[in-house]
């Protein structure tokens, strides 16, 4: 027999055709063997999800699972043993793992077995499940509204402004475990403002924080509910304030007066609005105020009065500065004799000129009562020395009047003291 299997051997060996014939011969031989046979495989199967079985009579005896479930939970791995036909449809895909929560009947820590079933695998059967049990803590069921609040990250881009979003609901409420229920302080929704040239108005998710500000996982708590956003962005611009366009009866003040000087602050305001509705608008007046019959400064805060569909972004109130006086009158006196003071005992002085021309511009009732003798320019020799100087003409200021009120013809005079 030896000799016969090993002259076969050799006969296979040294011609092709019959190599492939024995593979094929082989191959053929091991698919009838499978199918007359389907041996028996076993694999494990891993990562795979657990479920909650009967969650909802949990629910219906007023109690919840603290903590995370994906914590809880996590993934295990199933060893089956199945025929080698079926092996194909082994996928974790078709194991059903879960743990049945009907045996839960009170608060505290509950140690549970992890059961699983392939599903429409007619051979599988269930070897081992690593690990084969979990420790869920259940806790009462508890629900409680709370604040959302909005925060914006970053910034628009150059030309634009985003108005504040708002949001609805402003409370939401809170369902889960009464310790995870009861460490919620707050619930903030991030809107990103990022990049953003246009509004919008969408669901978005809240994260949820405690009484330190942190943010807690939010798989602790059941059917989590999201707020509506809604974020209007629109075009910006800085335009100037039309302050003295918005002051009424400036010809109209008391008699023998005027507006001497009307300003504003802030000068320029930032405004918003569609670019169809800006590109037209190159100043922003104020409410109207009316200075009619006046006679004496004030300051006053007047509001924007922007056209329809304009938004002025500068919250505080417009202060308006009103400068009213007397109206003023110009009198020159000419060669009026400039007088020396503080001369020193014994020295003489001697001006470049001795006299100037004296422009004084005041109010009418002050300029009228002015006599030429009331206008006095000197010079102040105090503490000097002989010799040569340029000084300032300074004049005595009558009553009622300031120095500003005053204006000689030479500013500074050439002095000689000998």
């Amino acid at each position: 027999m030896k000799t016969v299997l090993k002259t076969i051997w050799n006969v296979v060996k040294s011609n092709p055709v019959m190599k492939i014939m024995a593979v094929l011969f082989a191959v053929i031989l091991w698919s009838y063997v499978l199918a007359e046979e389907n041996p028996v495989r076993t694999r494990t199967v891993t990562d795979v999800p657990v479920r909650l079985e009967n969650y909802a009579q949990l629910t219906d005896k007023k109690l919840e699972i603290s903590k995370s479930l994906s914590e809880a939970l996590g993934d295990v791995n199933v060893k089956v043993q199945v025929k080698q036909s079926e092996m194909k449809n082994l996928v974790k895909e078709n194991i059903d793992v879960y743990v049945d929560l009907s045996t839960v009947n009170g608060p505290g820590d509950h140690l549970l077995t992890i059961k699983a079933k392939p599903n429409g695998i007619v051979s599988a059967q269930v070897l081992e499940i690593s690990p084969e049990t979990i420790t869920v803590h259940v806790d009462k069921f508890m629900s409680k509204p709370v604040p959302v609040e909005v925060n914006t990250i970053g910034s628009v881009p150059d030309g634009y402004y985003a108005n504040e979003p708002e949001i609805a609901p402003t409370t939401v409420d809170i369902k889960g475990a009464q310790t995870d229920v009861q460490n919620v302080a707050s619930a903030v929704c991030n809107v990103d403002l990022t990049g953003l040239t246009e509004g919008f108005s969408k669901n978005m998710e809240i994260d949820l924080l405690d009484y330190n500000g942190n943010i807690i996982d939010k798989s602790n708590f059941d059917d989590l509910p999201s707020v509506i956003v809604k974020l209007d962005v629109q075009h910006m611009k800085t335009v100037p304030i039309d302050v003295v366009g918005s002051i009424a009866g400036q010809d109209e003040v008391a008699a023998g007066y005027e507006v001497a000087d009307i300003t504003c602050e802030p000068a320029t305001v930032q405004i918003a609005g569609d670019a169809s509705v800006l590109v037209g608008i190159d100043k922003i007046s104020l409410v109207p105020y009316t200075v009619s019959g006046k006679s004496v400064s004030e300051t006053v805060a007047l509001d924007y009065d922007p056209p329809e569909g304009v938004t002025v972004l500068t919250p505080e109130k417009a202060q308006v500065y009103i400068t009213i006086r007397e109206i003023t009158k110009t009198k020159t006196y000419s060669d009026i004799s400039l007088e020396e003071k503080n001369l020193s005992n014994g020295l003489n002085a001697q001006f470049s000129q001795p006299n100037v021309d004296v422009t004084v511009i005041a109010g009418l009732s002050k300029v009228s009562k002015l006599n030429r003798s009331d206008i006095v320019p000197y010079v102040d020799l105090e503490g000097l020395e002989a010799g040569t100087y340029s000084l300032k003409v300074l004049f005595e200021i009558p009553e009622g009047f300031s120095e500003e009120n005053f204006n000689a013809s030479a500013g500074t005079v050439t002095v000689t003291i000998y």
